[in-house]
């Protein structure tokens, strides 16, 4: 039997995949744009800062967070119904795993915590959790992980073409960035001789190939492994 190498997919199911693909693209570039900004200080430029003012807004966070959740999940339904349609009850099963999983995993993290100030003042946060819910979130983040592998695996072994290649990017991409940031790390703790400077370039070398592995590679071969009906 000839294994499948695209999931065919209706004219609105394609339309539904391109306009979640583009924003996904435009909010994850925003969210990059913000981990490098951080929080606004006298030494960024005009924009940078102003840049950065706009995303240390609790609400803009949130909302970043949000959309970009809306995008996986839409992406990711439509691959379950494609599953679902094959006949791949624990493939299927897997994708609402990782779904509930990102879900959950989000929220933990928009959830706002209150500091006190050196002043006494009550300040709130968002991004920042409690060591119990640390504990949780890491242990979403691991079961997503192994969930995330045990998929790919399965769409390496059933089918072929684009959509054994969104499979290999689940369990190979993880393990390439994970390699990539230890390199950074034994840079900058065991290497001798290496300036500031170089190793804030390595850093944001790493930061760049793990976001490109972890987040965009996945979900535009995941968008590639569907194509739609005439």
């Amino acid at each position: 039997m000839m294994k499948l190498k695209k999931f065919p997919v209706s004219g609105a199911q394609g339309e539904v995949l391109n306009w979640s693909m583009g924003l996904f693209l435009a909010f994850s570039a925003v969210n990059l744009a913000d981990h490098w900004t951080s929080s606004p200080n006298e030494g960024q430029s005009m924009f940078t800062e102003a840049f950065a003012s706009l995303q240390s807004n609790n609400g803009i966070q949130i909302a970043e967070a949000v959309l970009l959740l809306s995008t996986k999940l839409v992406m990711w339904e439509i691959l379950r119904r494609n599953l679902k349609k094959n006949s791949h009850f624990f493939l299927q099963l897997s994708v609402i795993i990782l779904m509930v999983l990102n879900t959950i995993l989000t929220v933990a993290t928009c959830l706002p915590t209150i500091h006190t100030g050196a002043a006494g003042s009550m300040m709130i946060e968002v991004g920042e959790t409690s060591r119990l819910l640390s504990h949780f979130v890491a242990s979403c983040y691991t079961v997503a992980t192994l969930v995330q592998i045990g998929l790919g695996i399965g769409l390496f072994r059933k089918f072929a073409g684009m959509i054994r290649c969104y499979g290999a990017s689940l369990f190979l991409c993880p393990l390439l960035s994970s390699l990539c940031n230890m390199s950074y790390y034994y840079i900058y703790n065991n290497v001798g001789g290496v300036s500031m400077t170089d190793i804030i370039t390595y850093g944001t070398i790493a930061t760049l190939i793990s976001f490109v592995l972890t987040e965009l590679l996945p979900f535009i071969l995941l968008r590639k492994s569907m194509t739609t009906e005439d």
